[in-house]
C-alpha cells in the first residue's frame, strides 16, 4: 500500500503502461484539451487507447451529465470522445451520482480523491492509495465494478461505430 499526493499521475501513469489484462476506471470528471500537447489528462487517454489496441481491457465507468451541475459540459465531452475513440462506458443511473475515483489494473488499485483532470493532478491536497499487495482488496473492487458493468440501472455505450449525429449531437 502507498499514499500518493504530488506522485499520483507518473505512478498512474506507470501503472497504465504496464497493464497487461485490465483497465476500470471510475471517475466523477474528466476534463482534457485535445488540442494542448502537454495536457497530461489527454496523455493518459491517449495510452489507454494504446493499451485497448494492445489488447487490454479498457472501461469505464462515469457520472451522467446532468444540465444543474457543474461537470455538464465535461461529461457531455467525455462522452462524445469517448464514443468516437470506441472506450466502453457505462453512465450512472437517473438521479445518482457516480462520485467514485477508483481505478483498477490488472491486480492494482488506485482510490481517492483524485479526478482525471488538471486541476485535480495540480492539487497538493488531493490524495489517493495505491493497493498493489491485498487481493481482497482487489477482489472487492471488482466485484463493484462486475456490479455496475451488470446493473441493468447503468446505461451501456458500448465501443463501436457511432453516427456523427450520434457522437456530436
Amino acid at each position: 500500500m502507498k499514499l500518493l499526493a504530488s506522485t499520483y499521475f507518473t505512478e498512474l501513469k506507470q501503472f497504465v503502461l504496464g497493464a497487461k489484462k485490465r483497465i476500470w476506471v471510475s471517475c466523477y470528471v474528466a476534463t482534457f484539451n485535445i488540442r494542448k500537447k502537454g495536457d497530461r489528462v489527454f496523455s493518459l487517454f491517449e495510452i489507454l487507447r494504446q493499451r485497448q489496441t494492445a489488447g487490454v481491457d479498457v472501461r469505464f465507468l462515469i457520472d451522467r451529465p446532468r444540465l444543474h451541475k457543474p461537470n455538464y459540459h465535461a461529461q457531455q465531452f467525455l462522452i462524445r470522445r469517448l464514443k468516437s475513440w470506441g472506450l466502453p462506458f457505462w453512465v450512472a443511473p437517473s438521479r445518482t451520482t457516480c462520485h467514485a475515483k477508483v481505478i483498477l489494473i490488472d491486480d492494482s488499485v488506485l482510490l481517492g480523491s483524485h479526478n482525471l483532470a488538471k486541476s485535480s493532478l495540480c492539487n497538493p491536497l488531493e490524495i489517493s492509495i495505491l493497493v498493489d499487495d491485498s487481493p481482497a482488496i482487489t477482489a472487492s473492487v471488482d466485484r463493484w465494478f462486475e456490479g455496475c458493468f451488470e446493473s441493468p440501472d447503468w446505461e451501456y455505450y458500448p465501443p463501436g461505430l457511432y453516427r456523427i449525429r450520434d457522437v456530436y449531437p
